[in-house]
């Protein structure tokens, strides 16, 4: 943790693949939590991105020229790192709720399992760029690819345009993830109408917030 960054918030992070209406139900949620208690912040921010930097990376790693595996991963990990020091830190210090679109179990999961690379070594760096602070709660939208892929609107970004075959892999990282962590993921199927996705995130979270 960084030096005056003790923690006392509370840090969800919305995780799982293109097309499970994840973003969607951020926004939902980030309305929820303001209604249930408006005398406490809540905050969104979707990863990559959320300060000046990482929205530029952002772009350039959707539209931008190929890169190496490796090199992909280390973009995004830049991008948390400045998330986490200008944002993240300084809200959950101040005992605020902070939501994510996305986390460090993306990179693993995409950048890792996904383009086949060192999964436990993305989590080692993870450890760095988010200063040590875990997530207190992972809600994982669960949707099989076929179908996640079949509700994506509009034309595919490089990371969409990889196929079923690597999402698979994703989804199955996920899968793992939730397995391994069952007290830190709270695992939504997301094959429902969002109405339903929505209510089964709200009644998993309720003894939280």
């Amino acid at each position: 943790m960084v030096a005056g960054h003790e923690s006392s918030g509370l840090l969800i992070a919305l995780e799982g693949i293109d097309g499970c209406g994840k973003s969607t139900q951020a926004e939902r949620l980030l309305s929820w939590l303001r209604e249930r208690d408006p005398g406490r912040p809540v905050s969104l921010h979707r990863e990559p991105g959320g300060t000046a930097l990482g929205e530029g990376v952002r772009e350039l790693l959707l539209q931008g020229a190929e890169r190496g595996p490796t090199t992909e991963m280390l973009l995004y990990m830049a991008c948390r790192s400045e998330l986490y020091h200008a944002k993240v830190l300084p809200a959950l210090s101040r005992g605020e709720v902070v939501l994510l679109d996305r986390s460090h179990f993306s990179t693993a999961a995409y950048q890792g399992a996904g383009l086949v690379q060192d999964e436990g070594a993305i989590f080692e760096l993870a450890r760095v760029v988010t200063y040590g602070r875990e997530i207190d709660k992972v809600v994982l939208l669960q949707i099989d690819p076929e179908l996640a892929a079949s509700r994506r609107e509009g034309e595919d970004d490089q990371i969409e345009s990889r196929g079923l075959t690597y999402f698979g892999r994703v989804a199955e990282a996920y899968a793992r993830y939730a397995g391994e962590r069952p007290e830190q993921f709270l695992t939504v199927d997301a094959s429902k109408g969002a109405d339903e996705v929505f209510a089964q995130i709200c009644s998993g979270l309720a003894d939280v917030v």
